[in-house]
């Protein structure tokens, strides 16, 4: 139950904040505070194989894995985030708040691939730095029968 309070929380956190430090800061991996958000992930637990960032050979396919908009399959034409972090617990959500927190990385949640504007996976201002948390690995479902609740995590049912 405390899992899924938290990714509430997330969402609402998400939702109503955007996750938003201001920074025009251009993004890249080179920058050393865009190092500094990737150690921080992978120092608060994250496994590293879970963490995609633009220079991972994988990352440009899991990057159009949920891209619907055919308008928005050219990745060049516009920013794109610093790492994918593939959650796959709770914890690895919580983790990607507090390090782009700490060095000012907006944190985009996605999920299933409903977002036609592109706005969790794009930025029309090339100089923004954000991170994509995949909730696509979040799939349990828990019952308590006894309370008569059930826990559903946001990716466990998917539209064909």
């Amino acid at each position: 139950m405390s899992n899924s309070k938290t990714l509430l929380l997330f969402i609402i956190f998400c939702i109503f904040s955007s996750c938003y430090i201001p920074s025009p800061a251009i993004a890249s991996d080179h920058d050393p505070s865009s190092k500094g958000f990737i150690h921080c992930l992978t120092k608060k637990s994250i496994p590293p194989w879970l963490i995609h960032t633009r220079s991972s050979s994988s990352y440009t396919s899991i990057l159009k894995s949920s891209i619907r908009n055919p308008k928005f399959l050219n990745t060049t034409a516009s920013a794109t985030p610093l790492c994918i972090v593939m959650a796959k617990k709770t914890s690895h959500i919580q983790a990607a708040v507090v390090c782009g927190r700490r060095h000012r990385v907006r944190v985009r949640a996605r999920s299933g691939g409903h977002d036609y504007e592109g706005l969790s996976y794009r930025a029309e201002d090339r100089r923004e730095r954000f991170a994509v948390v995949d909730l696509s690995g979040m799939r349990s479902v828990r019952v308590d029968a006894a309370r008569g609740t059930a826990w559903v995590q946001l990716h466990h049912y998917k539209n064909p």
